[in-house]
């Protein structure tokens, strides 16, 4: 037998996590509260399916203590031997016809023979044709006093809200590392399994926080009544630790080289997709990381979200390690940029000129290819990162052109658009207060972010840029 069956819980006390549903369902029981269906949702290997056995057999149990089934008695004998015809299990993804609803219905007349109640346990509801569901719907608005229901799905936005509004809805969440690596424990334990801690991460890590896939993935990788993590790289071709950091660090500096380090993997018979999902993982891990300490982690958003788009489109892809390089292509390609610009001005009637521009600082900053977060989040946000030594300055002199008291904010924002500035950080200099005086140009921002994200280079920059756009040149640009 299978182990996730072999150690399926045989009641509430033995289901792991889900609290709050299990709290909720067994004080129904021990207060007789129950109503006539009832519809669990959300994640693959959560218990949803387990939870509706237990519940279906504590209502049915002959003497529950404290809302759990006891085991023991009649019902839940016949229920472990599988001879309870009071609970019926159907799967909804091979009994799809109205018909099927139907043949329910009729039998759902009868009274139960050997217990309470007559149970139904329809999985993967939403599988269900229209047809069907309108036929279930008749008996679940009026089912009778002897009958109860208890649905499943994954995908509750397929389920019609006629049947929702008729139903008690408990959404399932995902186990915790914690749960997870707890149970596989407990097995190993009572199969004298020997498991080393990396395995244990591995596992959990790959189970996707369903507890059937990490369950089934322990037993998959039992050799001798042990799982080691060397056995598991090479069982499932994966790559060590040092390896993906290696190819994390050349993702992130984009590092062209690290496609002919794909070409060797993609050789040596890897499973792609984990390595993918591992070089992920670990990118967002660091990423939540470097967030607590302050950091920009645009870039690594920018690699993860490529990576993402990447995985998904290898799923229905007739070459997957072609979209593969397409993706690491996409990554190491992306636009960065640069430290100094330049532009012509075609709707001028003069001949067209290129300004040149130069950026000194005198202090350090973290130069990001990528946009900061929208200026909207600056009342969450309060950074006080000093800008004070910093000396921006333009070679262009002064026109007489360009000469003006005011500056047209529409104008200015409209050009950095068209310059590479982010529509977001428009917000930025709408919000802010402006002075020229001559060619030193004063901009007073409301909050510190709004003020650090003016100041950044290729901000700067742009904003440079789009000022001689409209005619306006500055040899400074003083940000407060």
């Amino acid at each position: 037998m299978a182990l996730y069956l072999k150690y399926r819980p045989l009641d509430f006390s033995s289901l792991v996590g889900q609290e709050f549903i299990k709290s909720t369902l067994k004080a129904a029981v021990a207060q007789d509260k129950t109503v006539g269906a009832y519809i669990f949702t959300w994640p693959r290997g959560t218990g949803k399916t387990s939870t509706a056995r237990i519940f279906a057999k504590a209502i049915n149990c002959e003497s529950p203590i404290d809302g759990d089934p006891d085991l023991t008695c009649s019902v839940c004998q016949s229920f472990a031997d599988e001879n309870l015809i009071d609970v019926i299990e159907i799967d909804a993804a091979s009994h799809t016809g109205v018909d099927n609803i139907r043949e329910i219905i009729e039998k759902a007349q009868f009274r139960p023979t050997q217990s309470k109640y007559k149970i139904y346990i329809i999985d993967e509801v939403h599988m269900l044709s229209k047809g069907a569901f309108n036929a279930l719907l008749k008996i679940l608005e009026e089912p009778p006093k002897h009958v109860k229901f208890i649905l499943a799905t994954t995908e509750i936005h397929k389920v019609p809200d006629t049947i929702l509004s008729r139903c008690q809805r408990y959404d399932f969440k995902n186990f915790t590392p914690i749960e997870i690596s707890g149970r596989l424990k407990y097995i190993a334990d009572q199969e004298g399994i020997t498991v080393d801690d990396e395995s244990y991460g591995y596992i959990v890590k790959s189970s996707e926080w369903g507890m059937r896939n990490a369950v089934s993935l322990f037993e998959q990788l039992v050799k001798d009544n042990t799982i080691s993590y060397s056995h598991i790289i090479e069982t499932l071709g994966i790559m060590s630790e040092d390896e993906k950091k290696d190819f994390i660090m050349k993702l992130l500096s984009r590092d062209a080289s690290l496609l002919e380090d794909f070409e060797s993997i993609a050789n040596s018979g890897k499973n792609l997709k984990i390595f993918f999902k591992d070089i992920l993982s670990n990118i967002q891990t660091e990423s939540i990381r470097l967030l607590q300490l302050w950091e920009d982690v645009s870039a690594n958003i920018h690699v993860m979200d490529l990576l993402s788009d990447m995985l998904m489109k290898s799923k229905n892809s007739f070459d997957e390690i072609m979209t593969y390089k397409i993706g690491l292509l996409k990554i190491t390609s992306s636009y960065t940029a640069p430290s100094s610009l330049s532009i012509s001005n075609p709707s001028s009637t003069q001949t067209p000129t290129t300004t040149n521009l130069s950026v000194s600082k005198t202090h350090s900053i973290n130069d990001n290819t990528q946009d900061d977060l929208v200026a909207s989040a600056e009342d969450i946000f309060a950074l006080d990162t000093p800008n004070d030594n910093l000396v921006w300055k333009s070679t262009v002199s002064p026109s007489e052109s360009s000469t003006c008291t005011d500056i047209d904010v529409s104008k200015l924002t409209l050009a950095t658009k068209e310059n590479g500035w982010k529509a977001a950080l428009s917000m930025t200099l709408k919000w802010s207060t402006y002075s020229l005086d001559w060619d030193i140009l004063s901009i007073s921002t409301k909050t510190s972010i709004a003020k650090n994200t003016l100041n950044k280079t290729e901000n700067r920059d742009i904003l440079f840029l789009a000022l001689e756009k409209i005619w306006v040149s500055v040899s400074d640009i003083i940000v407060s």
